[in-house]
């Protein structure tokens, strides 16, 4: 495969997953990066397209009670099959007041594989949490201060033993334990905007450009997202 501008792109070394969530209209979402993971949307109504639909936003809005959320299968998503090595994960993102835990994005299974994560509303409190899953236990991070009704980029960093949140590309106090690996997920599905079983823990709100990469891209990599904003 020939080398492409998108892939001399300092920004695209390593990255292995690259949603711009431009389709407007159809069930399936395709990946830039060269993993070339192919998204599915699910749930009892259509995706709402934000760009469709005259919002300026590029991305979809998930309506907890249409249960929606995008899948791509275990066998596509092996790039994403974090265990001993650093990754970074971001995303546009915004949750509407609800009552429950919502997953931002995911590939895993409960205390045994993979990663996870999801906002929590605590009382007055918002968090945003990165967990690991592992050998019947889990270990994670967590940061504060993600408000509803509020567009945000997300990201973080793993490096080595521990996680860095950042906020619209500015690294923000992050509360993280000695992270073990996550078990292999290799046998688990992508999935954004519901629990791993497919039943609960539904996103209430909207993402866009959800990316991927099997490396830490540090303070500068995560500034820069931000500054190129959710169309780039």
């Amino acid at each position: 495969m020939a080398v492409s501008f998108y892939d001399n792109l300092p920004i695209n070394q390593d990255i292995v997953l690259d949603w711009p969530l431009t389709e407007g209209e159809p069930q399936l979402v395709h990946d830039q990066s060269k993993s070339g993971i192919v998204g599915v949307m699910n749930g009892t109504n259509p995706m709402i397209w934000a760009a469709a639909n005259g919002y300026d936003y590029h991305g979809v809005f998930f309506v907890e009670a249409w249960q929606q959320f995008i899948e791509a299968l275990a066998a596509d998503t092996t790039d994403l099959n974090f265990t001993t090595t650093d990754y970074a994960l971001a995303m546009w993102c915004g949750f509407i007041d609800t009552a429950t835990d919502q997953i931002l994005m995911s590939k895993y299974e409960l205390n045994n594989s993979g990663w996870e994560v999801y906002h929590t509303p605590v009382g007055a409190l918002r968090y945003m949490t990165v967990r690991h899953h592992h050998g019947g236990t889990r270990t994670g991070s967590y940061s504060l201060g993600w408000d509803f009704l509020t567009t945000y980029l997300f990201g973080v960093d793993r490096i080595g033993t521990a996680h860095q949140h950042y906020r619209d590309g500015v690294a923000i106090p992050t509360v993280s334990q000695v992270l073990q690996d996550p078990g292999s997920s290799i046998a688990d599905n992508f999935r954004i905007g519901c629990r791993f079983t497919e039943d609960a823990n539904w996103m209430n709100g909207y993402g866009g450009r959800p990316r991927a990469w099997s490396r830490a891209i540090g303070a500068a990599g995560h500034r820069q997202l931000f500054a190129q904003g959710y169309r780039q």
